[in-house]
């Protein structure tokens, strides 16, 4: 996964073209806004930018003229994604290295959930989109998921004193990611066939106890290299 992080794939080139007046200074806003809400249940294949100018409120000619195409765009929004919850993931760590090690991997868990479960765009997306490409290249913004993955191993290492092994730290945080990806991203497939609703507490209280489950053991032996 090092290698992969080194080579992933860079920005779109941004359109020119005339600078917006001061009456249209949220439109883009308006538009990065629309789009996340289209792409949180339309893959990045299936929606389309009328769909997101209907969203926003404004002229399809608008989408083109910010962000010149539907890849642009959805690159832009992945970035804004990106940089909205690398200082939340940094918070889900606070604290961590002064408390026993199964009630801070509980914290941990709690609060991953707390946000993500308010706040699933970013995993509903990934999820979305995960089922429907062949290639990650097929994907503007993939890049963003190897980031994110990037980021958590650094806060891990940064806040925690880790002794496991680079290669039992790689495998925690890609299982643990894709795991999330599933639970939380395609919750409400989840939860049917647990027979849950996918936004109550019962569901939630499953998730943390099969995470506890199912990676606390491993986030032990990644801390204490046994």
């Amino acid at each position: 996964m090092g290698e992969r992080m080194k080579t992933a794939k860079t920005k779109p080139k941004k359109t020119a073209g005339r600078r917006p007046p001061a009456n249209e200074s949220n439109v883009r806003e308006r538009i990065l806004q629309a789009a996340r809400e289209v792409f949180t249940e339309y893959s990045f294949k299936e929606a389309g930018t009328r769909m997101i100018a209907k969203q926003a409120g404004v002229e399809h000619p608008m989408i083109h003229y910010y962000f010149g195409s539907k890849e642009n765009l959805f690159y832009a929004m992945a970035e804004s994604l990106y940089n909205e919850t690398l200082p939340i993931l940094e918070s889900w760590y606070e604290g961590l290295e002064k408390m026993p090690l199964q009630p801070s991997f509980s914290l941990f868990i709690d609060r991953m959930l707390d946000y993500t479960m308010a706040t699933p765009d970013a995993l509903r997306i990934a999820a979305l989109n995960a089922v429907n490409i062949g290639n990650l290249e097929e994907i503007p913004g993939y890049r963003f998921i190897i980031l994110s993955m990037a980021a958590m191993r650094r806060i891990m290492e940064e806040k925690l004193n880790l002794k496991g092994s680079s290669r039992e730290i790689e495998m925690f945080i890609y299982c643990f990611y894709s795991l999330m990806i599933s639970f939380i991203g395609a919750r409400t497939c989840q939860a049917q066939i647990l027979n849950m609703n996918p936004l109550e507490e019962k569901y939630r209280a499953w998730v943390k106890d099969a995470s506890m489950t199912l990676f606390f053991p491993w986030f032990k032996k990644i801390l204490t290299g046994q």
